[in-house]
């Protein structure tokens, strides 16, 4: 048994296909093949259940699929381990963060990391919130930052809370919701919704629509902006409408699904060293955060 064999058992249980799994892997299908039965006769057991094309999941694959994605895990940071302990640090970092928190904060972050680490280059890249932690777990980027709705078992994602980020249902001051002193599920229901979508395969209840009507955008900053401009309401969070609220352009409707909170996070791969532009920004956004 050896590491490139659990990785093609990994990658093949969660395609289902050797040929899609090469794809991924980028190698020989039947070089693939090869060592899925190599490490089926070294554990002397049928890891998949073969039906045409597709392979499914053994009892005995699944008993051992965690414990899989955990070696690989450990592979990948003993990896990044050595290469910090060589002084081979990144010199570009790629940071993918939502826009709960107002633009002018995250740009001043990232003036000041470039003055504290000029060594480094940073790419900051807007994504939907629902999209962070697939964004580190597929390695398009390096850390994420943003509100975690739902937070999965993934060996491959490290989640480390910043915050407490409050989540309020708003209209606009002058929206049939906002003279209501209660309102029911029947009338949030039947007024439109402006919704967060996003394009991880994975669904995340959070994030379905409360409304019978709705239009989905990737950003927290369209959806305000649609609340503004049209008869719409929607979920958004404090530090992006605090000022909107003190000058009474928005109101917060009086429903139990007015005021949630929920974590703000940093999404780090397992087994990724942190970078020490990374535990300060961490520290930076724990302080803001703090505040509210």
């Amino acid at each position: 048994m050896n590491l490139s064999q659990i990785q093609a058992f990994i990658t093949i249980a969660d395609t289902g296909s050797v040929s899609e799994a090469a794809r991924q892997l980028d190698c020989n299908r039947t070089k693939l093949s090869m060592a899925i039965k190599a490490l089926e006769k070294d554990l002397d057991i049928e890891l998949f259940i073969r039906s045409g094309n597709q392979l499914t999941l053994s009892e005995a694959g699944k008993a051992i699929y965690k414990d899989g994605q955990s070696l690989l895990v450990t592979e990948a940071r003993i990896r990044q381990t050595c290469l910090q302990a060589s002084g081979e640090f990144n010199a570009e970092i790629w940071i993918a963060r939502d826009d709960s928190l107002p633009d002018e904060k995250w740009q001043a972050f990232a003036h000041r990391l470039n003055h504290r680490f000029p060594a480094t280059a940073f790419n900051i890249v807007l994504a939907s919130c629902g999209d962070l932690a697939n964004l580190v777990a597929t390695g398009q980027v390096d850390f994420a930052f943003g509100v975690d709705y739902e937070r999965i078992d993934d060996p491959h994602i490290t989640y480390q809370p910043l915050g407490k980020i409050r989540m309020m249902s708003v209209c606009k001051a002058n929206h049939p919701l906002s003279k209501l002193r209660r309102v029911s599920n029947e009338e949030l229901r039947n007024s439109m919704q402006a919704v967060m979508v996003y394009l991880n395969e994975k669904d995340n209840p959070e994030l379905k629509p409360f409304s019978l009507r709705h239009i989905g955008f990737s950003s927290f900053d369209y959806i305000l902006t649609t609340i503004l401009s049209e008869d719409a309401w929607g979920v958004l969070p404090e530090p992006l409408i605090r000022h909107h609220l003190r000058q009474q352009s928005l109101a917060v409707i009086k429903h139990t699904y007015g005021l949630t909170q929920e974590d703000y996070c940093m999404f780090t791969s397992s087994g990724k060293a942190e970078h020490p532009g990374m535990t300060w920004l961490a520290d930076k956004l724990n302080e803001y955060l703090f505040d509210f």
